[in-house]
């Protein structure tokens, strides 16, 4: 009957693996069996969920477009087991000459549908153009023929833009994760048809506030306007690169949020349900006289219907969702979550046995310890929360982790202090009671009689030994960089020798701590200990990290946090003066890091050079500055910039949390070998001649 038109829903995300066809087989069947079991009749899964988001250039492999095509026949095989429910799923797929990015929908043994995606995703990180084509068609169907190797027992395929719909009349339409950030997205289309339910399958990864304009404005803002179910599915975790994929599925009508999976939980899958009502649509849609005037005039669309029937069969009397409220981290609880989420999944993965550290009792590597820290809460806590639930992501090399944090960070992270006759007691110090607050393993060591080694070995060859009370700056800056590349040589030696000694088996990850900031201005010594396997605090800033700190000292009693917060930042690479530390970070790079924090994002992702970038901040920064001193500001980061750029071109896997990363490899696409910018400057000093000229003649 018409006025029981109510319907179970499930979204899911699943924490998939490039090229893992197996083990992403077993994660899609087990969402689809979990839902089914949950009475939902429809399940709907993230994008490209069969081979994995990030496969980047094996794309172009034709394996896994083969593979894809044999996990999805085994797909179509289990459906029949669920009855009447549809499956939508992702995988690449061939037509005529190009590659597309697709869902696939599946019900009762059958592919009733494969849907290509029209507007595909480069900015930032994203490269789709890279391997895929997008449907140029419009809403137009064809048939697909399916090659008879794969096994199936249908012959062709609807392959296009479509509305499908059940035996009982529920109609879906999709949209494929950036088609929901476009300007005119599909879901308008499909509204003005009339259609119950939006499908997007997402691959959505995570940055610092993203989730606010993803969910509160792209998602919950187009049903408010638009009415409708809304079905978000998002991949969750590291799939085998520098982003984590934050989850947060989620399920929407007129509006209103009814369900939606936490953002940084770490197993590996997850499933919602909700049981709606479609005639709710009927009468939010039935109330916007505009949307009714617009839906006459709007052009009809193709629709294939499938055998099934998905309207739900409980009693009536059974409740129905309720509304829920979206929780919104603020960006600093998100670096306690999502950092710390990448490096679990990462760790796991990659069959290490744990993290080596070097801890210099800065700001940095503290910042890199703690989440490691807050990572083992996490964990531990995931396990007390569901006592119950046996999820791989409660495993490390195959035992099954604890429930106490602490003794998790003891077995899991080692630390070590790699002082040297320029280091002071204090940050000694510091390093060796921070590491006893969280629980790590720490040593701590000298390294000056390597120093001495390496240049007695130059004296060798050479007659002289450099000073740091030379006047040649390159004699102090080879002093300085020696004491770093041995950090790093030991580094690797520790993480993968150290484990003997305590009887373990496997090696370590070495942990890098750069902060962003750095990077930009070159303010590390290439191949030093910012040189190491995976960086969590690669792409954020110092002014972030300190403020994360902050947050972390507040939530928790970590004794000697304090001291470390308040420490002027330092390298520690140049004599000591009456056993106290002169050298300073920001005098040593001409700007602070709340000026660095500033500049970074105007550069990326404001795109602008430094002319742009020069005019910009004068409507920040003056009369705080004058003219002169924003343009000296301005011209000392691009000279920095200049030189020091070859430094990204190595730098250490980081984790992605901000749009202003200058990761050469995936983010922030420059040379490494640039001109003097005189052109820019020279515009900048004029700039500031003729400013400065106005302002004198104003003031008169």
């Amino acid at each position: 009957m018409a006025w029981n038109r109510r319907i179970n829903v499930a979204v899911c995300t699943v924490n998939n693996w490039v090229l893992d066809f197996v083990g992403n087989k077993e994660r899609i069947l087990k969402t689809c069996q979990e839902a089914y079991e949950n009475g939902a009749h429809v399940r709907l899964g993230p994008e490209l969920e069969i081979c994995g988001y990030g496969c980047s250039d094996h794309y172009f492999e034709l394996d896994t477009e083969w593979h894809s095509w044999e996990i999805l026949r085994e797909i179509v095989e289990e459906s029949i087991k669920l009855k009447d429910m549809l499956i939508v799923t992702g995988m690449p797929v061939r037509y005529k000459l190009g590659l597309y990015n697709c869902l696939v929908s599946v019900a009762n043994g059958k592919i009733i549908n494969i849907c290509p995606k029209i507007a595909l995703c480069d900015d930032d990180i994203y490269r789709e153009s890279r391997y895929f084509i997008s449907w140029k068609h419009g809403f137009k169907i064809v048939d697909y023929e399916l090659d008879p190797s794969y096994g199936f027992e249908q012959k062709t395929v609807p392959f296009g833009r479509t509305i499908i719909t059940s035996l009982d009349g529920v109609s879906f339409g999709f949209e494929i994760c950036e088609e929901l950030w476009t300007a005119k997205s599909p879901s308008v289309d499909y509204a003005l048809q009339g259609v119950d339910i939006i499908c997007n399958a997402s691959g959505s990864h995570h940055v610092l506030g993203k989730s606010h304009q993803r969910i509160n404005q792209l998602v919950l803002g187009a049903t408010r306007k638009l009415g409708g179910i809304y079905l978000y599915s998002n991949h969750r975790g590291c799939d085998g690169d520098r982003v984590y994929y934050d989850g947060m599925s989620s399920i929407v009508q007129n509006g209103k949020l009814y369900a939606q999976i936490n953002q940084f939980d770490i197993e590996e899958t997850c499933v919602v349900t909700s049981l709606l009502d479609l005639n709710d649509t009927t009468t939010f849609r039935a109330k916007i006289s505009s949307s009714c005037q617009e839906s006459s005039r709007s052009e009809m669309l193709p629709t294939i219907h499938f055998d099934a029937e998905l309207l739900d069969q409980s009693p009536p009397s059974t409740p129905l969702a309720k509304p829920i409220r979206t929780r919104q981290r603020s960006e600093v609880d998100e670096l306690c979550h999502g950092p710390p989420a990448w490096l679990w999944n990462y760790l796991r993965r990659s069959k290490a046995s744990g993290f080596f550290l070097p801890l210099s009792g800065g700001q940095d590597s503290t910042a890199v310890a703690l989440m490691v820290r807050l990572m083992c809460e996490k964990v531990t806590q995931a396990i007390r929360d569901n006592p119950d639930r046996d999820d791989p992501a409660y495993y490390l090399n195959g035992k099954k982790v604890g429930t106490d944090p602490g003794k998790l960070c003891n077995e899991i992270l080692y630390t070590c202090y790699m002082g040297s006759e320029n280091s002071s007691q204090e940050t000694r110090n510091a390093s060796a009671s921070l590491a006893d607050d969280i629980g790590a393993n720490h040593s701590s060591i000298l390294i000056d009689v390597a120093v001495r080694a390496i240049l007695t070995i130059f004296e060798t060859s050479f007659k002289f030994i450099p000073s740091f009370f030379s006047d040649d700056n390159r004699e102090i800056m080879s002093l300085q960089n020696v004491q770093a590349r041995i950090r790093m040589v030991l580094a690797y030696l520790y993480a993968q020798a150290s484990l003997i000694y305590y009887k373990k088996p496997g090696g370590l990850l070495v942990l890098g701590t750069s902060n962003v900031d750095e990077s930009l201005v070159g303010y590390l010594t290439k191949y030093d200990n910012s040189s190491a396997d995976i960086n969590p605090i690669g792409s954020i800033s110092k002014h972030d990290l300190r403020e994360f700190l902050s947050y972390v000292n507040e939530s928790h009693s970590f004794q000697h946090l304090q001291w470390i917060i308040d420490s002027i930042p330092t390298a520690e690479l140049r004599p000591l003066v009456e056993g106290k530390v002169v050298q300073s970070d920001e005098e040593e790079i001409g700007l602070t890091y709340n000026e660095l924090s500033v500049i970074g994002r105007l550069r990326r992702p404001g795109c602008r050079g430094p002319y742009g970038l020069f005019m910009r901040l004068i409507t920040c920064w003056y009369p705080q500055y004058t003219y002169a001193e924003i343009g000296e500001k301005v011209i000392r980061f691009y000279k920095r910039y200049a030189i020091n750029r070859h430094k990204a071109t190595i730098s250490t896997p980081a984790y992605h949390a901000n749009a202003y990363s200058n990761d050469d490899h995936r983010n922030d696409h420059r040379p490494f070998l640039y001109p003097d910018f005189e052109y820019q400057f020279n515009k900048i000093r004029k700039s500031v001649e003729e400013l400065t000229a106005d302002e004198k003649n104003t003031s008169h």
